[in-house]
């Protein structure tokens, strides 16, 4: 087993508002622990001089597309493999910008660990118009266990102070008031969505001229470094203070080896002389050559014909990994549905009885909806028929709240049956019916799978966690609920039931 195999694999999403400098410190970390050398590097420069964007260099490693580099803003989750002394890791750099969050969320989605980019002129990302918090309510609901937070663009601060002096180190006494107060600011966001704020790194650092980034590189010479909790030091990391070293601090993530086969798609890919391949990230269980697989919901089944990770063959694909791999359709009639696999499809062992489509979906959620932007004024709330974007797994789908089941009366936190809608910060129940087909898993089942986020406009409605897949019998005999009336049509995905609604 080679060096790099036997490496633990961690995800790690790098998220943020526009402009933080998200994808030059993704670029910064490439220049040792990825592929990104002095070579690549010069023909970077030339490209960014060209679009006469020089400080952009090191962010075109992720920024890939013509688009990007041309507006300076990253639009596509980018994936690039690194390794550090003790991981593996798959680096997803998320765009910042509002207009792709539906983008930012399938990184968030996959990610063990959140590094959080935020300037050291932090206002307009910690703003309520701030796309920070979004980011950082995806990431801490969706995946990430835990945060690494990096101030960055304190050389700029430190430009405008006084200039290095010659140790190496950047003298800059009065950083540490502006460093102290973006923590501040970014704390106050993390304080609802982590258990233990103790646990949250941060850093100073500059993406740019790498302070702050590396063991054995410059750091800001006003830090003192974070000191792990009691309980929580390990040998060589009493204190931290480079992003490499609060990396390797990370625990190793524990992977659902042993559960069903569960694989959220990310894409298609067509690759010349091996035709499409199916990408996405093994959640649960493990993939293996000659299996026989599912897609959901076109339904198809086809044999593992190859599974790569990034461009290397490998023999399984196990949980945790980002792979890409091909099938081989018996059925020639069905064949082409290969073409129409996309995001949000979910492919599942073929064998598994339990790998079945749903037209319900039970849920637990909390509302987030607030005050109109338009008006100003407060909406009555979530009510039934409202049909936002729900976003679980790597689904993007429209769904409808067809049913508010019970809420929590916040004043004497009673339990209300059938309530007339949600108001904001309100734990309620509700039954959802996506627009489109799709296969949500319940969180006992799958934790990773079962919890989801809604958004209206780009903006967080709600999050919640999905308690139980409904049939259509169940829905109407407990909840009333008519498919028919929902829909016109009878889906043809939808589950047989006994009597008690459990599926056969």
């Amino acid at each position: 087993m080679s060096e790099a195999t036997a490496k633990p694999l961690i995800n790690i999403c790098i998220i943020g508002h526009v402009d933080s400098g998200k994808s030059t410190l993704c670029g910064q970390l490439a220049t040792k622990f990825g592929t990104l050398d002095e070579r690549q590097q010069a023909k970077l420069a030339k490209i960014a001089e060209e679009n006469q964007k020089g400080s952009f260099t090191l962010a075109y490693f992720t920024d890939r597309t013509e688009q990007e580099r041309k507006r300076g803003v990253t639009i596509n989750t980018t994936l690039v493999e690194m390794q550090t002394t003790k991981f593996k890791i798959n680096f997803l750099d998320c765009p910042g910008h509002a207009d792709y969050i539906k983008n930012a969320t399938s990184g968030c989605k996959q990610s063990d660990l959140s590094i959080v980019v935020v300037p050291a002129d932090f206002q307009a990302s910690c703003s309520a118009d701030g796309t920070l918090k979004t980011h950082l309510t995806l990431a801490a609901i969706l995946g990430s266990k835990s945060f690494i937070v990096c101030i960055n663009k304190l050389d700029e601060v430190a430009e405008k102070a006084r200039k290095a002096d010659g140790s190496g180190n950047v003298n800059s006494d009065n950083l540490k008031p502006i460093f102290d107060a973006a923590v501040a600011a970014v704390g106050k966001l993390l304080k609802k969505l982590v258990p233990d704020p103790k646990s949250i790194i941060y850093l100073p650092v500059s993406a740019l001229h790498g302070i702050g980034i590396f063991k054995d590189g410059k750091k800001f010479d006003f830090f003192e470094g974070y000191i792990p909790p009691e309980g929580k030091a390990k040998p060589g990391f009493e204190k931290i203070t480079s992003l490499e070293e609060a990396i390797d601090f990370q625990e190793t993530p524990k992977r659902p080896t042993d559960q069903r086969l569960r694989i959220p798609v990310s894409s298609l890919a067509h690759v010349p002389g091996q035709g499409p391949i199916i990408c996405g990230r093994v959640d649960y269980g493990i993939l293996t050559k000659g299996m026989l697989v599912k897609d959901l919901p076109l339904g198809f089944v086809g044999e593992v014909k190859n599974i790569q990770a990034h461009k290397q063959d490998v023999e399984a694909g196990v949980a945790g990994m980002n792979i890409g791999f091909s099938l081989k359709i018996e059925d020639k009639n069905k064949a082409p549905l290969i073409e129409k696999v996309t995001a949000g499809h979910m492919i599942g062992d073929a064998k598994d009885e339990s790998f079945n489509l749903y037209p319900f979906y039970l849920v637990s959620c909390v509302s987030l909806k607030g005050k109109s932007k338009s008006s100003g004024q407060e909406e009555k709330g979530i009510k039934s028929g409202y049909t936002p974007v729900v976003s679980c797994g790597t689904s993007n789908i429209a769904s409808k709240f067809v049913k508010l089941v019970s809420a929590v009366d916040r004043d004497s936190n009673a339990v209300v049956e059938n309530p007339p809608f949600i108001a904001k910060d309100q734990k309620f129940t509700a039954l959802i019916y996506p627009t489109k087909q799709a296969l949500f898993e319940g969180v006992k089942s799958f934790p990773n799978l079962g919890k989801f986020v809604c958004r209206d406009s780009g903006v967080l409605v709600a999050v919640g966690q999905i308690i139980e897949c409904v049939s259509e019998e169940k829905a109407l005999s407990e909840y009333g609920v008519d498919l028919k009336e929902v829909t016109g049509t009878k889906p043809t995905g939808s589950v047989t039931t006994d009597k008690k609604g459990k599926k056969k």
